[in-house]
């Protein structure tokens, strides 16, 4: 899928999704972020922060 495709369903910029997906996405806010994720298929949680890594960090350092 292209990102005027997304962009254009989601009712945002290209521009948007492309600050997204390249990690330049320093003022995106949340609600945007709830939408992109929710389109994909995707949720965003909340989880106390932990001193130790978890299984998939673990995996990922790999």
């Amino acid at each position: 899928m292209s990102q005027q495709v997304m962009a254009d369903h989601l009712g945002l910029s290209r521009a948007t999704i492309n600050a997204l997906e390249n990690g330049r996405s320093g003022d995106v806010g949340v609600r945007k972020v709830i939408k992109i994720l929710d389109y994909l298929g995707y949720e965003l949680s909340v989880r106390e922060k932990s001193p130790f890594p978890t299984l998939e960090e673990l995996r990922d350092e790999q």
